[in-house]
């Protein structure tokens, strides 16, 4: 599926219910293997504008900052 015909999509099911077209819909199997979790984790207001601003200055985002920070950290205090 191309980028439009996904936005398309996206619009439609955005204005319209599953239920309306039940009978439309074919029935399929599908098998999820999770091998990633997303933990969400609180942080302080300072903490995270500071991590905030360390992501724009490397043009990175706010979770990939704060999860090297804390493997950093956390591998070193098992090290030690």
């Amino acid at each position: 599926m191309n980028a439009n015909k996904k936005k398309d999509a996206v619009r439609f099911w955005d204005t319209h219910s599953a239920a309306d077209h039940w009978d439309n819909m074919k029935e399929v199997e599908i098998e999820f293997d999770i091998k990633r979790h997303k933990f969400l984790v609180p942080l302080n207001d300072q903490i995270y504008q500071l991590a905030k601003k360390r992501a724009e200055v490397e043009h990175s985002s706010v979770s990939q900052i704060v999860n090297t920070l804390l493997a950093h950290d956390l591998v070193g205090a098992v090290a030690r």
